[in-house]
């Protein structure tokens, strides 16, 4: 009889990034399959197990890349120091690595690190794209990011439930004013995220209406361009939101605005959409395997997405701000139909591919075959 599968799965548990928020939901699906041991990037996988158990490393280059400098010390070249982790990982059934592609080529290095795992996991076809047409040789595969069903099945969260004040005093303000609220998320990396093309949009789309306000969601209180952000009256919601609280600003706003230049998958298209909320977002990135074509702008200037990035080394698109005006217009002049519209969508569509716990189940068909 074989012997049964465990997983260990090795992520940032020293610090809270986005990749340890989409490693813990892998970890509670896969936990419905087998024991799950979590192990933190910081620390090689070291050990010796006796039992069969398959290696999951997310992210790949970022874990990869710092045990190979902590071994290049002693190995004395990138070769010998990639050899020493492949030999580690021999006494493993399986290792997988997962990553993102934020541009539409990795590097040679990248591409060196990959070679230690018998197959990778990226989470968009255009992450694939860049891997395979970059020079990875092991197995890509195709595992999407998903949502709780209570994203796509829950009603509008009411304000009792609330108690963030900010999220309270943008419902006053909203009720106030009867302003359209356009949403923009910028947890990190401004420029890759296209925060340069919000402003220019939104200066823009001030000058044809005064029915509108700009929200930007950061992590901490915004600190780029603080003056043009204040002249233009721009709304910053900074902070922890939890899950429901997330329901509630996307139930609130009225467009969100994904103007990113490159990303591996930019789950917060999804979510507006599972809640309803109509996104715009132009044509040429990974959110295409969950947009409907009817919400996708046209693309802009071609643009290296990141100037010195030792992974990530390709380009990616701004959005024709011209495009987005228009399209943006059209939604909020017809915005009944176009909520409508996506939550429809959401649910015929985005609701049996892009759940938690499908992922679950391609991880472990991955991690056990």
């Amino acid at each position: 009889m074989e012997r049964e599968l465990f997983i260990i799965y090795c992520y940032p548990i020293w610090h809270t990034v986005s990749f340890s928020l989409i490693a813990r939901k892998h970890i509670e699906q896969l936990r419905r399959y087998t024991k799950v041991y979590e192990w933190d990037e910081l620390n090689l996988p070291d050990i010796y197990p006796v039992k069969r158990y398959s290696l999951f490393v997310h992210p790949l280059f970022g874990a990869t890349w710092r045990w190979v400098t902590q071994l290049r010390l002693a190995e004395h070249g990138l070769d010998r120091a990639v050899e020493n982790i492949s030999r580690r990982f021999e006494k493993y059934e399986k290792v997988i690595g997962i990553d993102v592609a934020d541009s539409d080529r990795m590097s040679d290095l990248a591409v060196k690190l990959t070679e230690v795992y018998d197959e990778v996991i990226v989470p968009s076809n255009f992450a694939r794209q860049s891997y395979v047409n970059s020079g990875v040789r092991v197995k890509v595969n195709v595992v999407p990011h998903g949502l709780d069903m209570e994203w796509y099945d829950s009603p509008p969260v009411p304000l009792e439930r609330i108690n963030n004040q900010a999220l309270r005093v943008l419902w006053q303000l909203k009720h106030m004013t009867g302003k359209k609220l356009l949403l923009f998320w910028m947890w990190h990396s401004p420029e890759r995220k296209g925060w340069p093309e919000v402003l220019v949009f939104y200066e823009h789309l001030k000058k044809e209406r005064d029915d509108v306000a700009l929200v930007v969601k950061t992590g901490g209180p915004l600190n780029i361009d603080v003056e043009r952000a204040k002249r233009l009256g721009v709304i910053n919601v900074f902070g922890w939101l939890t899950e429901e609280e997330k329901m509630f600003l996307y139930d609130l706003c009225d467009l969100t605005l994904l103007f990113s230049r490159g990303g591996g998958f930019e789950l917060n298209g999804l979510e507006s959409l599972a809640r309803g909320t109509p996104v715009i977002a132009h044509r040429k990135g990974a959110w295409t395997d969950y947009m409907p074509d009817w919400l996708l702008i046209r693309e802009g200037l071609k643009v290296r997405v990141f100037v010195d990035n030792h992974i990530h080394v390709g380009y990616g698109y701004t959005v024709d701000v011209d495009d987005a005006l228009d399209k943006a217009c059209e939604i909020l002049d017809n915005l009944d139909e176009y909520k409508a519209r996506s939550k429809e969508y959401a649910d015929a569509h985005l609701k049996r591919q892009f759940t938690w716990e499908r992922v679950g189940k391609m991880l472990w068909r991955i991690a056990s075959s």
